[in-house]
C-alpha cells in the first residue's frame, strides 16, 4: 500500500495514525487518511478513526480498501492542487455530509496523502486543532495516558498561546455554569474564576501535564495536552473528566480492605489463642494418647493460623502458597523433630498464588503429610532425611513429602481404619480441592507422598 512513498513520508504516515484516535475526540469527527492508488481511478485508504465523542451513522472503511476517485472528488483536487478543500459528499441516497480535506506535506511542500474530517455541526476550532494535532504531534514517550480517548461525557476546551479559551463543548460548559461561569469562551486560564496556571506552564513547555482539581464538591481529573509549534505550544488542549464517584469508590474499596486485613489479623490471633490453651491441656495430660492428640490439633490450628496471617499482610484473596508451605515445613520440624534424631531437609517451593479458601486447605494437607512423616518414618531411627516440593504443572500445582525412613508395612491398603491424619489428606485433596492423592514406598527406601492439584476456575 505505501510502496510509493519514501521513508520521510511513510514516517509521518505512521505518526498521523499514532495520533488519530485522539484528534477524532477532539474534533467530534471521522478522520480517514487516504493516499493515491497505483491506478488513478482509485483512492486507498490508509486509516480511519471514528470519534467516542460523537455517533455518526457512517460505515467505516477498512484500512487498504480503495474507493473510487469519482467519489471523493474534493480528496482528488486536494491530493492535485495541494491546499485545503471543504464541501459536501453524498453518504446515502440524497443524503449529504460537509468533509473539510487538508493535504499532508513532507519537508519539500509535496502532497502525498489527505486527510479528511467529516463535518457534523462541531465548531471549526475544534477541526483546525485536531488537525494541528496530526501535523505536528506533542506526544512523548511515558506519556501515553494524557493522550488516551476521551469518554462522551469528558469536557473539552480549546486554549491559544494568550492563555484564553477559545472553544469548549457542552459538557465543559455545563461544569463552570455550576460555578457561576456562564461565559467559559474568552475567558483565561490564569484569571480568578478559572487560575489554571497548569495551562501556562504546557503551552511554554509544550509537554502534556495532568492533576486533579476540586470544583464545588465534584473531583475533577484535568489533562492538558500540547498542540502544534516544536518547543512552546501554539494550542493546549484541557480534558475534564468527572471521577467524583470513582474516586469515593476507591475510598470505599480500601476501607473495606483495611477492615478484611483487620478481619484476618484478629481471627489468626484467636487461632493462636485456641493453640496457646491447647498447649496448657496438654501439658496437664496425663495419657500419651491424649498428648499425642492434642499436638496434632495444635499443630492443624497453626497452621490455619499460618493463612490468615499472610492474608492479614497482604490484603488480597490470594496468597503466596510457597511463603505459608514455608512456614508451616519450619513450624513442624521445630515442634515434631526428636532432638536425638539427626535430620537432613530439604525444601522447594515455585512461586504460586492460590485464592485464600483453597489455601487453608492446602496447609491442612501439607501439616497432615509432614506429621504423618515424622509419626511413622523414623521411629527407631538417630537419622534420616525430609524433602518437601511444590511445584507449578500445567494445570495446577504438585505437592510432595519424601523420607527415607521405614517406609509403609506390607499390610498397607492405601487408607488404613486407624489413620486420621491420611484421611484428612483424602478428603481435602479429593473432595475439597478436586485433586489426587497417593502415597507409596520409594524404590531406594522411605516413602513418598504426593497430592496433585487443579487450580484454575
Amino acid at each position: 500500500m505505501l510502496k510509493n512513498l519514501n521513508s520521510e513520508q511513510k514516517n509521518i504516515l505512521a505518526s498521523i495514525r499514532q495520533g488519530m484516535d485522539f484528534a477524532a475526540d477532539i474534533a467530534h469527527a471521522c478522520i480517514t487518511v487516504y493516499i493515491a492508488s497505483d491506478d488513478k481511478r482509485f483512492l486507498r485508504v490508509y486509516h480511519q478513526s471514528m470519534p467516542k465523542t460523537q455517533f455518526l451513522q457512517q460505515a467505516e472503511l477498512a484500512p487498504g480498501r480503495e474507493v473510487r476517485s469519482g467519489e471523493e472528488p474534493l480528496v482528488v483536487r486536494c491530493l492535485q492542487r495541494n491546499v485545503p478543500l471543504e464541501g459536501k459528499r453524498e453518504l446515502s441516497l440524497g443524503k449529504f455530509a460537509g468533509v473539510r480535506v487538508y493535504p499532508v506535506q513532507d519537508r519539500r511542500g509535496k502532497c502525498f496523502a489527505a486527510v479528511v474530517f467529516d463535518l457534523s455541526g462541531v465548531e471549526d476550532v475544534f477541526i483546525n486543532v485536531a488537525f494541528e494535532f496530526l501535523k505536528t504531534p506533542a506526544r512523548q514517550e511515558g506519556a501515553s495516558e494524557f493522550y488516551e480517548r476521551l469518554a462522551p461525557g469528558d469536557g473539552l476546551m480549546v486554549v491559544d498561546a494568550d492563555k484564553k479559551i477559545i472553544a469548549a463543548n457542552s459538557t465543559a460548559r455545563h461544569i463552570f455554569q455550576v460555578v457561576g461561569v456562564t461565559s467559559l469562551v474568552g475567558l483565561r486560564t490564569n484569571s480568578v474564576q478559572i487560575n489554571w496556571p497548569l495551562v501556562g506552564m504546557v503551552l511554554k513547555t509544550g509537554t502534556a501535564e495532568g492533576k486533579e482539581i476540586r470544583l464545588r464538591g465534584m473531583l475533577l481529573a484535568m489533562r492538558v495536552v500540547p498542540v502544534g509549534g516544536m518547543t512552546e505550544a501554539r494550542y493546549a488542549v484541557v480534558v475534564l473528566r468527572d471521577i467524583t464517584e470513582l474516586k469515593k469508590r476507591d475510598e470505599e474499596l480500601l476501607v473495606k480492605a483495611a477492615v478484611i486485613k483487620e478481619i484476618h489479623h484478629r481471627v489468626k490471633n484467636n487461632l493462636q489463642t485456641i493453640a496457646s490453651l491447647l498447649r496448657l491441656q496438654m501439658r496437664r495430660a496425663k495419657a500419651d494418647e491424649t498428648k499425642e492428640v492434642l499436638r496434632d490439633c495444635i499443630s492443624r490450628v497453626n497452621s490455619i493460623a499460618v493463612v490468615h496471617e499472610f492474608l492479614s499482610q497482604q490484603g488480597s484473596g490470594a496468597v503466596d502458597m510457597a511463603a505459608v508451605a514455608q512456614g508451616i515445613y519450619k513450624a513442624i520440624l521445630s515442634g515434631m523433630a526428636a532432638p536425638e534424631l539427626d535430620l537432613k531437609t530439604e525444601f522447594s517451593a515455585d512461586n504460586i498464588e492460590v485464592p485464600s479458601e483453597k489455601a487453608t486447605s492446602i496447609a491442612l494437607v501439607l501439616n497432615e503429610m509432614l506429621q504423618n512423616c515424622f509419626d511413622h518414618a523414623f521411629t527407631g531411627r538417630t537419622q534420616g532425611a525430609i524433602s518437601v516440593s511444590l511445584q507449578k504443572t500445567q494445570s495446577g500445582c504438585r505437592l510432595t513429602v519424601t523420607d527415607d525412613g521405614v517406609g509403609l508395612p506390607p499390610d498397607f491398603d492405601g487408607l488404613p481404619q486407624n489413620s486420621l491424619g491420611l484421611r484428612i489428606i483424602k478428603t481435602m485433596a479429593e473432595a475439597d480441592l478436586h485433586g489426587t492423592f497417593k502415597i507409596e514406598n520409594r524404590p531406594q527406601g522411605g516413602t513418598c507422598a504426593e497430592v496433585t492439584l487443579p487450580l484454575g476456575g
